[in-house]
């Protein structure tokens, strides 16, 4: 496996992405080294196909909490990933990890993350 790419199970989480408007899956990480904390353009490989999404590594400071999560959010696409094993090529870093004022703020970042990375992906 090579340097930039990790893989794991989907598993549940506190559904917290979806009440912003960003539903993501929780990765149980099995193979390969998880990146730093930050958020990430990535591709996400499944079932044969290749996906894209935005890849967060951090302890979600801003919901205040401590334990460290690896999720990502695919773009444009509803899959039902519980459970499934998913490889992740980490594309490139957009930013580091930030704790936020209030939730308004973190999904507008999100917002703004998700354009960021449509263009690292130039989709």
């Amino acid at each position: 496996m090579k340097e930039n790419y990790f893989s794991g199970t989907v598993i549940h989480g506190l559904n917290n992405g979806e009440k912003f408007g960003f539903k993501t899956a929780n990765i149980k990480v099995e193979k390969g080294e998880i990146p730093q904390t930050g958020v990430y353009a990535v591709r996400v490989f499944f079932n044969h196909q290749t996906y894209f999404g935005m890849l967060y590594v951090g302890t979600r400071p801003s919901l205040d909490l401590t334990q460290l999560s690896v999720e990502v959010h695919l773009f444009d696409i509803e899959v039902d990933l519980y459970h499934q094993f998913i490889e992740i090529e980490v594309v490139k870093k957009i930013r580091e990890e930030v704790k936020f004022e209030t939730v308004d703020a973190l999904i507008a970042q999100l917002k703004k993350d998700k354009i960021t990375i449509l263009e690292v992906l130039m989709l």
